[in-house]
């Protein structure tokens, strides 16, 4: 049963055996009265209404102003990462734009490089051309200037020894004619 209530005789002789009239229960109710519920009442209205002026407005205010802060917090922080993320698009492409320049510039430099090589290759092949072209022509000239002197040095040696052998002087003329024939069977001799 109820822990409080130990014996149910001795709270039935408390309470009574009759049953509750209807004044009895106003009384029981309200034991001062129904002013003193009217003035209780309000009493509570005025505290209600101290409370909602007082309390109640103050903070939904303030939770306005904290609900717009963070609203506009998130916003800056959205906007600012926007802006980050632009950024960091540019940044990127800056350094894509910059390797290719990089490449683009390695290529030419590789390329003019290639030309200049293929220009100083040629230049070096006409420049050896151009001086086996005059060597063998230096050569020819030697040859022919040997020649010349051989044969001037044979007719020398043959007017010498055909004045030794006629025992005369041979004209200029004879002496070429005899040489010419010399140097003419040494060359069919060959």
């Amino acid at each position: 049963m109820f822990p409080l209530i130990r014996n149910f005789d001795a709270f039935a002789d408390a309470v009574g055996d009759q049953p509750f009239s209807s004044d009895d229960f106003i009384n029981k109710l309200f034991p001062n009265g129904p002013w003193d519920l009217v003035i209780q009442l309000l009493a509570f209205l005025v505290l209600i209404l101290i409370v909602f002026f007082i309390g109640y407005k103050p903070v939904k205010k303030m939770v306005a102003r904290r609900k717009e802060h963070i609203a506009r917090e998130i916003a800056e922080a959205e906007e600012a990462k926007k802006v980050a993320l632009d950024a960091a698009a540019k940044a990127d492409s800056v350094v894509a734009e910059g390797k290719k320049q990089a490449a683009s510039i390695v290529e030419a430099a590789r390329a003019e490089g290639e030309a200049e090589r293929a220009k100083i290759l040629s230049l070096a092949e006409e420049e050896a051309a151009a001086k086996k072209k005059q060597a063998d022509i230096d050569i020819a000239l030697a040859k022919e200037k040997s020649r010349q002197e051989v044969r001037d040095e044979i007719v020398d040696v043959a007017l010498l020894a055909s004045e030794a052998v006629l025992g005369r002087e041979v004209s200029e003329e004879d002496g070429k004619r005899l040489v010419a024939s010399f140097v003419e069977d040494l060359e069919k001799g060959r």
